[in-house]
């Protein structure tokens, strides 16, 4: 914003004004563009996680935090492990930077393992009540790829808000 003003006393008086109009707006436009950029992250991450039976694409979200801050949020119990990868399949295959606590090859569970090849993890689908098994998953990159839309596209939202 460019304010310009002479020196008598009415225009730094209008001035001062035009200023504090403006100052009174930042707050909603500020507020304004985090929810835009948090819609979008939210449209890439349902647009490009990997759909089973479309829980976890359904529990994807916007949820508004404390009033102004807004996050992408998957709802879902297995939302990491889609998002991370699993196994040995999925070791090595997310390309941001892990939690500090994941872990690709941790057997919680050695009873569902395989005792020829660990690498062999069995499960039973909640779904069909059948027995299947997988060295796991590559990561999906979802949630990440929802942050690197977000992060690109703040310029443009703000002079789209700005505007």
């Amino acid at each position: 914003m460019r304010v310009s003003f002479g020196l008598s006393t009415a225009s730094v008086r209008a001035a001062r004004e035009k200023v504090e109009r403006y100052s009174d707006g930042i707050d909603s436009k500020l507020d304004k563009l985090c929810r835009k950029l948090v819609e979008l992250g939210v449209d890439v991450a349902v647009r490009t996680v990997p759909v089973d039976t479309g829980d976890l694409r359904s529990s994807i979200r916007l949820e508004a935090k404390d009033g102004h801050d807004y996050l992408v949020v998957a709802r879902n119990g297995h939302a990491a492990f889609v998002e991370f990868g699993t196994g040995v399949v999925g070791e090595g295959t997310y390309r941001g930077d892990l939690p500090g606590s994941w872990n690709y090859d941790e057997r919680r569970t050695p009873e569902a393992h395989d005792p020829n090849d660990p690498t062999i993890w069995y499960y039973r689908d909640p779904v069909d009540g059948e027995v299947h098994w997988t060295r796991g998953r590559k990561a999906a990159h979802y949630m990440l790829r929802a942050s690197e839309a977000m992060r690109q596209q703040v310029l443009e939202t703000a002079r789209r808000v700005w505007r």
